[in-house]
């Protein structure tokens, strides 16, 4: 969305020089690197509707059962695994010990 105008996939398309099935395709190998593949096949569903004369992408993510990190390569190419949480409408890195009981918390009671 641009100014609340849709513009949809056609710009991702022209820069990946393919189509919805490439799209999807890179997509998924992006979910696949990060969050393991058994998460990708089960936890992730994606559709692609039309509103007006855009085509979007619709992704649904199913909650899992354990917590996901994600592996970071900061700029002078060290690693590091990270946790993040939703917030509302953004996502917040919490540290060790946040993260240690949130996930106590979180995955004991849901």
């Amino acid at each position: 969305m641009n100014d609340g105008e849709i513009i949809g996939l056609d710009p991702d398309y022209t820069s990946l020089r393919g189509n919805k099935d490439q799209f999807e395709l890179h997509l998924r190998n992006l979910v696949n690197k990060n969050f393991g593949k058994v998460f990708a096949t089960t936890h992730l569903g994606i559709e692609f509707p039309i509103i007006g004369d855009a085509e979007i992408c619709k992704i649904d993510v199913k909650r899992g059962g354990a917590p996901a990190f994600i592996e970071i390569v900061n700029k002078h190419g060290q690693k590091s695994k990270k946790f993040y949480v939703r917030s509302g409408n953004s996502s917040q890195e919490l540290q060790i010990e946040e993260a240690s009981e949130y996930i106590k918390d979180y995955f004991n009671n849901h």
